[in-house]
């Protein structure tokens, strides 16, 4: 001992005592020693139960000083975690080894239902990885959650106070809960409302001390203390990872719009706002609908994700028929009708319909000028590893966040796709819904000019139906029209998207179609398929069964030249020479003007 605070020895007939002249420390708790002679002990015995009774105050006053630490210690070490999952399996693990429980769980709001206010468990130590719901399926435990009722049990945790859940005999207290929630599965004792704003923000559950005692009444006031330390930490870093994922959703936001401010293919804009849907809230799959005004009903127009490369292609070329959806039929349909974004992150609740399980889904319909143009529909989720692999996450569900960027994202689709729709229409013949003439020339030159800058080839077929004027004066411009949009079709349905092939109407009874990358036999054989195809098809007319055929010339860069206006005429000649031939023929232009004749009668 220093000299500023001596000891008194007083000898017993037992030992020699040391009492300490002056403690430590300032508490209201511990009355100062009267002055003055009277309260002098006059016995060994007086002396000793003076200091027993201040042996004890000291034992609760280092007992208060170190709480008081604790707490201090413990809201500095919360406050520099700035990740929820670290913050809560920290602040679990000091109240575990603070009271030797074996197991513990938070369970806090989430917003995973719109609908209704559930606690779920966002972390949890010495319980089960997994727990039986009430339909026997098996549930991963961070999947858990209760409802926010208007029960005992409920209006226990929104006065704040810490409580037990577990009466003397380890029964509980709230049966009709314990019941309907199967609260069992937290095999808790004590729970500790996380309150802020006077709003209960979760709940913190301890099992029983590993002695197998409970944790005593007199340590609630320390838990509550020191819970409100915790919520007021998790409450700040909800808050900052929710900022951190709206700045982040933003910057996706305006990236997207950015890229496709200026794309004006439909079904680009279609395919390209899909996949960021799909990166940017990690998807596993998705798929846009658009609304055919005609039926009324919603049309898959475009799928993307972990879906099959060719199937995916297939359907997003249009070459595979898929389901329409009636407005109000399925999620997609509610989302139709409501004009709102509809979240289901409970499996129960979907209907599973095909072979792999839908653990949450999202739809968001896709409005311009309050009026319906489709629906974007998201489905489970995924985690992306570093080799870049994508596996199913069964934890993962689509949150308040995710809706807003998707309803972003529509919102932005909407309006680009409005414009493609003028641009497109601009572009497009009405009668064959095929690209017009001033696409077609635009197209042309920029697929020769890149052609000559980098070497590649270009072919150019032009198409022409065989005896159209005669077909016209038999039958009238009805049937003829009913044949130009039939051999459209044949034409449409037959070129290769996935090679870069694009048909065109030139005017009249006149096609064209670009191919670039194909060279002129190959595109030669390409054509006759197409000329055998509009030769077996019939086009009823009434009591009429009318056919038809084509002539087709082929011209190529850079063989038969590197101007538009060269490549047109060489293909232009060798249709000529094809009508002369006789007709229903595909014929290659040459470079010196003769023609070779590669099929077709004589």
């Amino acid at each position: 001992m220093s000299a500023n605070n001596p000891i008194f020895k007083v000898n017993t007939v037992e030992e020699t005592v040391e009492i300490p002249r002056v403690i430590s420390g300032s508490f209201e708790q511990v009355s100062p020693v009267p002055e003055g002679d009277d309260d002098i002990p006059e016995s060994v015995e007086e002396l000793a139960e003076q200091l027993v009774y201040f042996r004890q105050k000291a034992v609760e006053l280092d007992a208060l000083v170190f709480e008081m630490r604790t707490l201090l210690q413990s809201g500095k070490g919360f406050s520099e975690i700035l990740n929820i999952d670290n913050l809560l399996n920290t602040f679990m693990a000091v109240c575990r080894e603070r009271y030797g429980v074996v197991n513990s769980a938070v369970l806090l709001i989430d917003d995973l239902d719109p609908n209704n206010v559930f606690y779920r468990v966002r972390a949890f130590h010495g319980l089960a990885d997994h727990f039986i719901d009430d339909k026997g399926d098996r549930e991963e435990m961070l999947m858990y959650r209760i409802p926010a009722d208007r029960g005992m049990l409920w209006q226990m945790l929104k006065q704040g106070d810490v409580f037990s859940v577990l009466d003397m005999r380890r029964l509980p207290r709230f049966t009709v809960a314990f019941r309907k929630w199967n609260l069992g599965i937290l095999n808790s004792d004590v729970w500790v409302p996380l309150m802020r704003g006077g709003e209960v923000l979760g709940i913190l559950t301890l099992g029983i001390c590993e002695d197998g005692t409970q944790i005593p009444e007199n340590q609630f006031a320390f838990l509550q203390e020191i819970a409100a330390v915790a919520a007021t930490n998790i409450d700040s870093t909800l808050k900052y990872e929710k900022n951190a994922r709206i700045l982040s959703n933003l910057r996706t936001l305006y990236d997207v719009n950015q890229q496709l401010a200026n794309v004006n293919d439909f079904k680009q804009l279609t395919i390209e706002t899909l996949a960021t849907a799909v990166e940017a809230l990690n998807a596993q799959k998705a798929n846009l609908m658009l609304l055919n005004h005609e039926t009324q009903k919603l049309e898959i127009k475009v799928v993307w994700g972990n879906i099959p490369t060719a199937v995916r292609d297939s359907i997003n070329d249009g070459r595979t028929d898929t389901r329409s959806f009636d407005i109000g039929e399925g999620v997609a349909g509610m989302a139709a009708k409501m004009r709102k974004p509809i979240r289901i992150n409970d499996r129960t609740q979907i209907e599973q319909v095909g072979r792999n399980t839908v653990y949450c889904i999202m739809s968001v319909p896709l409005l311009y000028g309050g009026n319906l143009m489709g629906v974007i529909t998201l489905t489970n989720k995924v985690t992306n590893s570093e080799s870049g692999k994508s596996d199913l996450d069964l934890l993962g569900r689509f949150g308040e966040e995710d809706a807003q960027l998707l309803l972003g994202l529509a919102d932005q689709a909407a309006v680009n796709l409005h414009k493609a729709r003028l641009y497109n229409a601009s572009i497009t013949d009405r009668m064959t819904g095929l690209h017009n003439t001033r696409h077609f020339e635009a197209i042309f030159e920029a697929q020769l000019e890149q052609a000559v800058a980098s070497g590649e080839i270009l072919t150019l077929a032009v198409v022409d139906i065989d005896y159209f004027k005669r077909l016209n004066d038999t039958y009238g411009h009805k049937a003829g029209d009913m044949v130009l949009t039939h051999v459209a079709g044949v034409i449409r349905d037959y070129v290769r998207p996935e090679s870069g092939d694009q048909a065109f109407r030139y005017g009249g009874e006149e096609f064209c179609v670009l191919m670039p990358g194909t060279g002129l036999q190959e595109a030669a054989q390409e054509m006759e398929g197409l000329r055998a195809l509009v030769e077996k098809a019939v086009v009823e007319f009434g009591d009429e069964k009318l056919m038809a055929t084509v002539s087709i010339g082929i011209a190529g860069c850079p063989k038969h030249g590197n101007s538009s206006r060269l490549l047109f005429e060489a293909a232009d000649r060798a249709l000529y020479r094809a009508k002369e031939a006789g007709r229903n023929r595909v014929v290659i232009a040459l470079p010196e003007g003769a023609p070779t004749s590669l099929s077709g009668p004589g």
